[in-house]
């Protein structure tokens, strides 16, 4: 099974989400809230390619900018509310540029409170991770 950032956030908000997910096993298509985030990507940052996925991670990244000379990995949220979560899924992209030796920092957008928020990947930051992973992997 490929563990993906937003299995990463989903498990940490509500665990039984995450189980359907990784089965394939998604929420209504048509939901208003999936509705609201897919015009907040699209209206949002016009200037940034959005959406970039990362085959060799099986990560789709929300998009990719580089500010004085550093290389940042941006997640665009609706609001603060699941901010833990969205929190951990960046570290664990983060994680996955660290594994390949890529120096990277992390920035959460959030449209509606119109804050942004740099993340750093911590060296401590792998444990976690790592035990998010097993904790998600052995779930049945």
């Amino acid at each position: 099974m490929k563990i993906t950032g937003s299995l990463i956030q989903a498990y940490t908000i509500f665990s039984r989400q995450a189980w359907l997910m990784s089965r394939q096993m998604s929420a209504n298509q048509n939901d208003s809230f999936l509705e609201i985030g897919r015009l907040i990507n699209k209206t949002t940052f016009r200037h940034e390619k959005k959406k970039i996925y990362l085959a060799e991670f099986a990560a789709e990244i929300d998009f990719i900018t580089l500010k004085n000379g550093c290389l940042f990995a941006a997640e665009i949220k609706k609001s603060s509310r699941t901010m833990a979560s969205s929190i951990k899924q960046l570290k664990y992209y983060l994680y996955l540029f660290s594994k390949k030796g890529i120096k990277c920092k992390g920035v959460i957008k959030i449209t509606k409170e119109k804050i942004s928020m740099t993340i750093e990947f911590q060296e401590g930051d792998v444990v976690l991770i790592k035990e998010k992973i097993v904790n998600f992997a052995g779930a049945k």
